[in-house]
């Protein structure tokens, strides 16, 4: 079966599933194919991929050589982490992927080849690995320059992180620093024993130290 997933964040007028459906059924038409199951969820950007309840529940229909279309990679997953999670989940139970919006990834005829499927999308986790690794990188350089930049201007750093547990501190800098490997931020949390919520808190606690 081709499973078809457009997904946008809010139920305002500005935001349809129409233009990621017409891009999606013309590329159906132009390749000759029909799609069996159209799944149009309205949910934030920001929620995971295994917290996304329609996308979750294609996962029952899905068998073995199945493929899910959608117009942009990043549709699949809240950040860069969970977008390779998913491909390295879909790739497992057999699910070929076609994004419209990444180079070879958008051929129809390369994701009915096994073997030229499965080193296109190898290729493709590999390059989103780096991406987010290169983000990661980033943001301790920006975490670093904004504590150097606040100690030359005489502020007294930690203050607003008084209430954070040292131990999640000590995690979180292993987290930023890419010591875990592609981890999402509920799995983190999951690996704490926290709820989403209370890192999410922590770390806008840590990152208001940089702004000081």
């Amino acid at each position: 079966m081709n499973f078809a997933y457009t997904r946008i964040s809010t139920n305002k007028k500005t935001q349809k599933h129409d233009r990621q459906q017409l891009s999606i059924q013309t590329y159906a038409n132009e390749n000759g194919f029909t799609i069996d199951k159209w799944i149009n969820e309205t949910i934030s950007g920001t929620v995971s991929a295994e917290n996304r309840p329609l996308y979750n529940d294609m996962y029952n229909h899905f068998t073995r050589g199945d493929t899910l279309i959608i117009t942009d990679i990043d549709r699949i997953g809240r950040n860069a982490d969970d977008v390779i999670s998913e491909l390295k989940r879909l790739k497992s139970m057999g699910i070929r992927v076609v994004a419209l919006d990444v180079p070879y990834m958008n051929d129809w005829g390369n994701s009915n080849n096994d073997s030229l499927y499965n080193m296109i999308i190898d290729i493709v986790i590999t390059l989103k690995a780096h991406m987010a690794q290169q983000e990661r990188e980033k943001t301790v350089n920006r975490i670093n320059q904004g504590l150097a930049a606040a100690k030359e201007k005489g502020h007294t750093l930690g203050r607003p992180r008084s209430d954070i547990p040292c131990s999640f501190i000590k995690e979180y800098n292993k987290f930023q620093n890419g010591e875990y490997g592609e981890m999402s931020i509920s799995k983190f949390s999951k690996m704490l024993g926290i709820g989403r919520s209370t890192v999410y808190k922590y770390i806008q606690k840590i990152n208001s130290t940089i702004t000081v």
